[in-house]
């Protein structure tokens, strides 16, 4: 009997979880005021990259996978690893109400790349571009372009300090 490697069952996973991501989109009642897309829009695209990069890791690396034989999924240090994301995580969750998500953005997004970089080297100017540029492109694509509030930071508003 053929054992199924750990690609595979991830894949699978999450073909189910994008599949419950759908049809929980299904639910969410649609109340369009103008050409916007609408409350469905941004979960049916979720959707659709997590089944799409689950098929790809599937036919991509489920091959690859088969070779590694019985590796252990994360070893000592992945699992290091993965407390001191999950510590950033929540970091980033309370510093985002202190700070304001712009900075925070900033700031968070750096760290969660030093940290997945493991041991390859990383230009860090680079880096530092990339998390400003892309914190500030979501920070104001919501608020200026959706018109969506996010949060300013409560040390910002105890110093009188108006974030843009």
């Amino acid at each position: 009997m053929k054992k199924i490697n750990r690609t595979y069952v991830m894949g699978i996973v999450c073909l189910l979880l994008a599949a419950f991501i759908a049809w929980q989109t299904t639910t969410i009642p649609e109340r369009l005021v103008s050409n916007e897309p609408g409350p469905k829009a941004f979960p049916f695209i979720a959707a659709g990259g997590i089944a799409l990069f689950a098929i790809l890791s599937m036919i991509f690396d489920g091959p690859k996978e088969s070779a590694k034989g019985n590796e252990p999924y994360l070893d000592k240090a992945g699992w290091i690893r993965m407390a001191v994301i999950m510590a950033e995580v929540l970091v980033f969750c309370f510093a985002m109400q202190f700070i304001g998500f712009w900075i925070t953005s900033m700031a968070g997004m750096f760290a969660f790349v030093w940290t997945l970089k493991g041991d390859k080297k990383i230009n860090v100017i680079f880096a530092v571009i990339l998390c400003v540029a892309l914190g500030s492109i979501c920070y104001f694509g919501f608020t200026r372009g959706f018109h969506i509030p996010l949060p300013s930071g409560s040390l910002w508003k105890s110093l009188g300090i108006k974030m843009p």
